[in-house]
């Protein structure tokens, strides 16, 4: 015989509980389509809800904001950015059953320009080239590590507009 006791706030908490796996949907509730990773800069904050709603994500993302977004996957400059991309990666994985990783770098990057120093390639298509050798990298990583997953790789100008690099 159990002489267990429950009070008032763990009866309410598992009757919760219960009631909320009876909704329509809750058995799925947890399962989004895509972990959304943008740089933290400042200047872009407003345009991620708007790509990731153009790209018919909106309430089915999440979301993680790291200095470079693809460089902080890859780069030696950033060790524990490195740990914490991949990290993000793995958890989103494990309790958002994501299907794809979106990779949203933008034009301008400071820590690109960190990271590079006297390499950092500027403006223009040589930028361009620099923000797809690191995507390239991150893609290649992420096909040996989490073959199942989806990659996206978008490049953002200061104004939101948005292009598909790989």
């Amino acid at each position: 015989m159990c002489d267990c006791k429950m009070d008032r706030r763990a009866l309410g908490a598992f009757l919760a509980g219960a009631g909320a796996s009876l909704l329509p949907g809750a058995a799925n509730a947890a399962d989004v389509t895509a972990l959304g990773i943008t740089c933290i800069d400042y200047r872009l904050v407003e345009f991620a809800p708007s790509f990731f709603h153009d790209k018919q994500l909106t309430r089915d993302y999440d979301q993680v904001s790291l200095a470079g977004a693809a460089l902080a996957a890859v780069s030696e400059t950033f060790p524990k950015s490195n740990a914490a991309f991949w990290d993000h990666v793995n958890i989103a994985k494990q309790l958002h059953h994501i299907k794809k990783v979106i990779v949203v770098d933008h034009r301008d990057c400071g820590a690109y320009k960190v990271a590079f120093g006297k390499d950092f390639q500027g403006t223009g298509a040589a930028e361009t080239d620099q923000h797809k050798d690191v995507m390239q990298q991150v893609k290649a990583r992420m096909a040996n590590e989490h073959p199942e997953l989806e990659c996206e790789f978008y490049l953002m100008a200061l104004d939101g507009k948005t292009e598909r690099v790989i």
